[in-house]
């Protein structure tokens, strides 16, 4: 029943910049990690035992700054990674050169450090310029430099390679995660403003939108379409009597039936309070009647847990079936007046809207 109910978020998955970081900063840890053991194995064939000892420790920050982010210490995390890298990066122009290609990781940074959870002006801009400057004095006092360690001029060019293919694909895999976690924000996004947060139904507005769009293929192909308006009966009475935690279990409970008991290509929403609607395409009354009773009956033989033993709950149903050129809201009105028939009939009923009882007959 994906097109009728959605399901909860979890904390972890709420959409803030903040969990998008957290998990971005996960990634980054890998990713450095796996980059500093293949310069650990570098270092080590050419005999740079200081650089080589120097990643070793660069490796164990990875795995710290992993932890950090995983308990949600991100800016910790940011910031060790942040003095991990620039550290690394001028340590390796003096020791190999500039033409090594070290320096280009300080570029990395940056970037990520704008859509970090730092402050705007205390935390980012300061660095982001400071980094700024840096790289420049890098660049002017250690271009034409002589490194601490001379290395062979091949061993030179395929580390300065390794260096800039590294940077780069670093920067399109965050970029690549980045994106993808916008898109599940999205959908996150998408998915908070068509839910009811409690019973996790389509809202109103949602059953609305994908009404518009079922009634365009009514009036293209000609097929029936068919709303349901239903209310839980006395549920003031439930509220008032065993508590307003006792009134929202029975709206989830009531919701799980009717979310179960449609076809997928149905639409359950929580119209507003206690009142539900059910949008049932290619269906005409009698069908939409069928559903209805079969509906109240498996609610009527409902028992909800409560503080002084088990609630028994019914519902009253209005049907209505949209006929051709006929506004939406005229449709709902006329399962509304059916729904309040059926109330003052004595509840837990079907009630079919008047005009479609005339047509039928």
């Amino acid at each position: 029943m994906d097109n009728q109910v959605l399901a909860s978020p979890t904390p972890s998955d709420q959409n803030t910049s903040a969990e998008l970081f957290r998990k971005m900063m996960l990634g980054v840890s890998v990713m450095c990690g796996f980059t500093h053991l293949a310069f650990l194995v570098l270092f080590h064939l050419n005999g740079i035992k200081d650089m080589a000892v120097i990643n070793v420790g660069s490796i164990l920050c990875y795995v710290l700054t992993f932890g950090l982010a995983w308990r949600h210490r991100v800016n910790w995390a940011w910031m060790l990674i942040t003095t991990e890298v620039v550290g690394h990066a001028v340590l390796a122009v003096f020791y190999v050169g500039w033409d090594s290609g070290f320096h280009i990781y300080i570029m990395c940074v940056p970037p990520v450090m704008v859509v970090s959870t730092l402050p705007l002006w205390r935390g980012k801009v300061p660095v982001v310029v400071g980094l700024m400057a840096l790289y420049l004095w890098l660049d002017v006092a250690r271009r034409d430099a002589a490194p601490l360690f001379e290395l062979d001029r091949s061993v030179l060019n395929g580390l300065h390679y390794f260096t800039v293919v590294t940077a780069l694909t670093i920067l399109v895999l965050l970029a690549g995660m980045y994106y993808r976690f916008v898109l599940q924000s999205e959908q996150q996004l998408r998915e908070m403003a068509t839910t009811d947060p409690l019973t996790r139904l389509r809202n109103r507005r949602s059953v609305l939108d994908t009404s518009v769009a079922e009634a365009v293929k009514q009036r293209r192909d000609g097929r029936p379409l068919s709303f349901i308006l239903c209310d839980v009966d006395h549920f003031k009475t439930v509220n008032d009597t065993h508590g307003h935690e006792a009134g929202d279990d029975v709206l989830k409970a009531v919701a799980k039936i009717l979310r179960s008991g449609v076809r997928e290509v149905d639409h359950a929403a929580r119209w507003g309070g206690e009142e539900f609607l059910l949008l049932l395409p290619e269906t005409a009354s009698p069908g939409a009647e069928l559903v209805a009773n079969r509906l109240r009956e498996a609610i009527a033989a409902l028992r909800v847990p409560g503080k002084d033993g088990p609630l028994n709950v019914t519902m009253t149903f209005g049907i209505s079936n949209l006929h051709l050129d006929e506004p939406i809201d005229q449709a709902i009105a006329r399962a509304d007046k059916a729904l309040y028939r059926g109330k003052h009939g004595g509840r837990n009923r079907v009630e079919l809207a008047t005009e479609d009882v005339l047509l039928r007959a």
